[in-house]
């Protein structure tokens, strides 16, 4: 009945036992360590709490389809291997589940579950992360589905628009300057044509002569 009573405990994610306690099982995923490129598998473990009155009706349905006999029959022999145990335990005995665990009542009269560190069946495995470049991909955009080559296309042309736009401003501001310091040249100094050209006076130089007269 033990051994039965293992295997459900083993592969059941609950598993009720009248006056001794329950057993359940959390499932850890499998975690990415970028670190070390490797993802390590996932792991599963057994929590023990005490105090249980109940026993859980896939366990009994699982017994009697094992042993092959009726619901009530199934559901004594369970009835009766948890007052054994328990007399067991309150003794101060060690009940041991293969390849799970034991339990023994402390002191204080509960009853403590010690799991098995059993080797994992799985081990990490290496990985490398791929980057697919102008991979094309479905992509939800507020409440709008696209894809991301249409997303890349529009932020292209904002990105273009946004550069024709600066220089745009470049522009404009040189012609503000330029406009400015011509106002204040021609505020400051008469408008006029001659103005606006060479100030300076060239005064030409007579060739020194290269002949004398008789």
């Amino acid at each position: 009945m033990q051994d039965l009573i293992t295997s459900f405990i083993i592969q059941s994610k609950e598993c009720k036992l009248a006056g001794i306690g329950m057993f359940r099982s959390i499932t850890a995923p499998a975690e990415p360590d970028i670190a070390s490129k490797t993802i390590s598998p996932p792991l599963m473990e057994k929590l023990f709490s005490g105090k249980e009155e109940k026993i859980s009706d896939e366990l009994v349905k699982y017994i009697a389809a094992k042993k092959k006999i009726s619901h009530d029959e199934a559901l004594a022999n369970i009835k009766e291997w948890c007052d054994d145990t328990k007399s067991k335990l309150k003794l101060g005995e060690e009940i041991f589940f293969q390849s799970l665990g034991s339990l023994k009542k402390e002191a204080s009269g509960n009853i403590l579950f010690r799991n098995q560190n059993s080797a994992l069946f799985f081990q990490p495995i290496p990985v490398e992360r791929v980057i697919h470049k102008n991979c094309e991909h479905k992509m939800l955009v507020g409440d709008k589905e696209t894809t991301s080559s249409v997303m890349s296309h529009y932020f292209d042309k904002e990105e273009t628009e946004v550069k024709k736009n600066h220089w745009k401003m470049i522009s404009i501001i040189l012609l503000t300057i330029s406009v400015l310091l011509l106002f204040f040249y021609f505020y400051q100094h008469s408008f006029s044509f001659s103005s606006i050209g060479n100030q300076g006076k060239i005064s030409p130089q007579l060739p020194p002569a290269t002949y004398s007269t008789q």
